[in-house]
């Protein structure tokens, strides 16, 4: 198991095998065939890859606030200087207390949150061009690139690479 908490890359069979445990009566002792269904989801989250998503939240309340209202909305169009004004800070206070509390930079923060909400929407197996337009891209190809410098592939080959298990 990993000795830290991280973002992992689901496949298929984990993912089947973790709905299938969600559906087991939490009050009764686990039978032979659960107990080697967990192993196996053992298993599976060991040889799971890593992803490169990380979202720390800020401790600050002003900065914890703005950062819940980009993930309520991850395609809002606010500048930092917009969200410093709605957060009371100056641009300058946001940008330098951002990074000393999550370690990346509000640009990075924010992208990753994008990120963060993109991938749900694509597991959920909403279009890329919906996507593109919840997060506010001029067009999907501007997201699938940016989504490529991001994972390394477009969405279609990074969620086909994970459906069998190649993660």
């Amino acid at each position: 198991m990993p000795n830290k908490p991280c973002v992992i890359g689901i496949t298929e069979v984990l993912r089947a095998l973790v709905r299938r445990a969600a559906e087991w009566d939490k009050s009764a002792p686990l039978a032979p065939d659960q107990e080697h269904i967990v192993t196996v989801i053992l298993d599976e989250i060991r040889r799971a890859p890593h992803e490169s998503l990380h979202l720390p939240m800020p401790k600050n309340i002003r900065l914890e606030r703005i950062a819940r209202a980009i993930l309520e909305d991850p395609g809002s169009i606010r500048t930092l200087e917009a969200w410093a004004d709605w957060g009371a800070m100056s641009a300058r206070t946001l940008r330098r207390q951002m990074l000393a509390e999550t370690g990346v930079s509000f640009a990075q923060w924010r992208q990753q949150a994008q990120l963060t909400h993109a991938l749900e929407m694509l597991a959920r197996g909403e279009p890329v061009t919906h996507v593109a337009d919840t997060l506010g891209y001029a067009s999907p190809s501007n997201f699938i690139a940016m989504f490529r410098r991001s994972f390394g592939d477009s969405p279609a080959r990074y969620f086909a690479a994970r459906a069998v298990g190649g993660g």
